[in-house]
């Protein structure tokens, strides 16, 4: 019993410093400053690698969006043309007939206009055996008989002409010649009845040419119309006045 008396008093004894020993280590978890627990131990072994983890699907794919389409660009070089294609089927023979008929026409045509120039060939020379006379493309001719103004101008109207109207010196000279075969002042177709001293032909147009006598005109008793004197100059007279009519055509 003796001999382990000693035994347990060191067995306390080294319980009692590993308890004083443990406090201090918790003391140093707490930042404790009395004292280190002891010097840090050595790095373990590595550990072993961990498994895969689970592969997760493909996400759903994002929107894709169409930008804007760019400016055209420039135009290539023109290719090499191509092979000529095989000729077209032969048409259909023309109508002999329509166009026969046609040149038939055309001929009738001619020789119509050949008769017709024929007839005012013979009427021309049936007109100045009359004392019709003919300057350019006009033809002057009288019955010789005298009436006013708006009488003459209905007579020459109704003959497919109208009253006449010298507008160069050759056509007054014409005229000149039949009013004196006729003895007689002759109506022209010059007048100023719609505007006083405005002298305009039958259809309105103003008078390019006058051979008017001097002092004249003078608007004498309200003189609207006029005449071609035997000497070929003019005067104005009134519109009652009776003179020689002379129509042209």
């Amino acid at each position: 019993m003796h001999l382990l008396q000693p035994f347990n008093v060191l067995l306390l004894g080294t319980s009692l410093a590993l308890a004083s020993l443990s406090e201090t280590c918790r003391c140093a978890e707490n930042t404790c400053t009395v004292m280190a627990c002891g010097n840090p131990g050595l790095n373990g072994l590595p550990g072993r690698d961990g498994k895969d983890g689970t592969k997760e699907e493909n996400g759903d794919q994002g929107v894709q969006v169409r930008g804007q389409q760019g400016f055209p660009g420039k135009a290539g070089p023109s290719g090499s043309p191509g092979i000529q294609g095989p000729p077209g089927q032969k048409g259909q023979k023309g109508d002999i007939t329509a166009l026969d008929a046609l040149q038939r026409q055309v001929t009738a045509l001619e020789r119509n206009v050949q008769a017709l120039q024929a007839d005012l060939s013979r009427h021309k020379k049936i007109l100045l055996t009359q004392g019709a006379m003919i300057v350019g493309e006009k033809i002057f001719v009288s019955t010789g008989q005298q009436d006013t103004f708006p009488n003459g101008k209905a007579l020459c109207a109704n003959a497919g002409g109208a009253l006449a109207s010298p507008k160069n010196v050759n056509e007054n000279t014409a005229l000149k010649t039949i009013a004196n075969r006729n003895s007689m002042y002759a109506f022209l177709s010059i007048n100023d009845i719609q505007t006083e001293g405005r002298f305009v032909y039958l259809n309105g147009a103003p008078v390019s040419y006058t051979n008017w006598k001097p002092g004249e005109p003078n608007d004498m008793n309200n003189e609207d119309c006029v005449v071609l004197l035997v000497d070929g100059i003019w005067n104005d007279i009134s519109c009652e006045h009776k003179s020689l009519i002379i129509c042209e055509v």
